[in-house]
């Protein structure tokens, strides 16, 4: 009897339809934008300058035939072909954005091919084609319920003893959290993840039944508006009709939002947790490295404060240092054993070198799915109650804020894009890339009308400046890869 861990998993998995996804339906709330393109090629630079390679597995020699799948602009399957001079290689997308074969090198071209298609369906490719198959980022794509049969497929078209290449990393929406007070707008008569207090009310004209808390225990309404018992009902009805505005720094209604995006097209946010045990249903062999988890960089009222942060050192030749999986210790064991290769001795890099640019590629990835995101945020708030949104003076001298218009048929949409403003003002201002050219390469401030993050920090409210931050620790970013050898 097989006494392995997965076995009962396996089974019931193998008994789940095969998937929810409608046939030829492809999976893709992001819109491939050339700005997502200049972070792909970014992503490219840091991964192979760590691992001094094009790919994680060192090879003994170059594989003779090899496939990209979901291949973007096909900048790594060019750089294969040009390292390569001896091996074919083969981009797969479902988009044709590749360049034209006449604007390549022909000893590049001719051992070069753009293939189009859907990977969530049976890949045109023989059995036993290739050598070396890779695939990068592509959670956004792969519902979790597809994953096995999407390996199964790789696998199918690998030849014995050929090799698949992960690159993943979990869908985080980078926010700080904070202990924000935001009453509007609430999911109606129920509590909303992200939101510490909620209205159980669904009009304006019902009196108030009751409070719920995050965890949705009642408390006395005596707690949330500090006067008697007898006037509360006023008091809040008063609150609901002007309310108090509500923390800029409290990102947690498009954090909802981003999880209910992902939930609707059932794409997991944690793919580095389910991965492991879908790899191992088709192949025989893994080799992995600790994740590469990146810090949410701090915003510039901390930064002014001086709030301590333990500045962790990086060795990039052990960053993608590939163990055996099995091999791998537990999540309490992986964490200081990540520490210690982190804080090893050698060529080393402080992490908030790297921040920066790993908050901005995440950053820039949610934006690309913004109208996905707005769809959900209607789903989970269209039914509450919404004032008019209020701009101050300075939020209005801001370049997104002028740029907006009210919209006089869904005012939800005006409390979205204000929710939308706020944070990607927090991730500018968090990601500073202004400092680091004034800090790297000695540049002055330029002349002229500052940015808007600055603006919109320096209208916060002193006290909310420095954000009330949950100190639990938050990442921008979590990446991963393997690599696995098919028997």
């Amino acid at each position: 009897m097989d006494d392995s861990p997965h076995t009962n998993i396996d089974v019931e998995l193998l008994s789940l339809p095969k998937c929810r996804r409608l046939p030829n339906e492809v999976i893709s709330p992001l819109a491939y934008t050339n700005d997502i393109v200049n972070f792909d090629h970014w992503d490219h630079m840091f991964i192979t300058n760590c691992c001094r390679s094009l790919t994680l597995h060192d090879f003994d020699g170059p594989p003779s035939t090899i496939l990209d799948l979901g291949c973007g602009r096909g900048l790594w399957a060019i750089e294969a072909a040009k390292q390569w001079q001896g091996s074919t290689v083969v981009g797969f997308d479902i988009e044709h954005t590749q360049p034209r074969f006449n604007v390549l090198e022909k000893s590049v071209s001719r051992r070069l091919r753009w293939v189009q298609g859907n990977l969530l369906e049976r890949l045109p490719f023989l059995t036993g084609q290739f050598d070396f198959v890779r695939m990068v980022r592509m959670g956004l794509h792969i519902p979790e319920d597809e994953w096995p049969s999407v390996l199964a497929e790789i696998a199918r078209i690998l030849k014995p003893h050929g090799i698949l290449e992960v690159i993943e990393e979990d869908l985080l929406f980078p926010c700080q959290s904070t202990r924000s007070h935001d009453v509007t707008p609430s999911s109606s008569g129920s509590s909303t993840q992200g939101s510490n207090t909620v209205v159980t009310t669904t009009s304006h004209d019902k009196s108030v039944s009751s409070l719920k808390t995050k965890d949705n225990t009642n408390t006395s309404l005596d707690t949330f508006s500090g006067t008697s018992s007898t006037t509360l009902p006023f008091v809040l009805d008063a609150q609901l009709r002007h309310p108090k505005p509500p923390d800029p720094q409290d990102h947690s209604r498009l954090q909802r939002a981003w999880e209910e995006m992902l939930d609707n097209y059932f794409l997991s946010p944690q793919p580095l947790s389910v991965l492991p045990l879908y790899l191992s249903l088709s192949f025989s062999s893994i080799r992995s490295h600790h994740p590469l988890q990146i810090p949410l960089p701090r915003n510039s009222s901390d930064r002014q404060q001086q709030y301590s942060t333990p500045t962790i050192e990086l060795d990039p030749a052990t960053l993608f240092e590939l163990r055996p999986l099995s091999a791998q210790p537990s999540s309490e064991v992986d964490y200081s054993a990540r520490a210690s290769v982190m804080t090893a001795g050698g060529s080393q890099l402080s992490m908030s070198s790297w921040a920066c640019m790993h908050l901005a590629r995440t950053v820039r990835t949610i934006v690309g799915c913004k109208e996905s995101i707005w769809s959900a945020y209607e789903r989970l708030y269209g039914d509450d109650p919404t004032p008019v949104v209020v701009r101050t003076t300075q939020q209005k001298s801001t370049s997104a804020w002028s740029d907006l218009r009210p919209s006089p048929t869904n005012p939800l949409r005006d409390y979205f894009e204000r929710d939308w403003i706020n944070w990607e003002n927090d991730m500018a201002d968090r990601t500073s890339l202004r400092g680091r050219m004034q800090a790297e390469l000695m540049w002055s401030e330029p002349i002229g009308k500052p940015p808007d993050w600055r603006l919109w920090r320096n209208s916060l409210p002193q006290e909310g400046a420095c954000s009330s931050r949950d100190e639990s620790a938050e990442y921008c970013r979590s990446l991963r890869g393997f690599v696995c050898f098919k028997s």
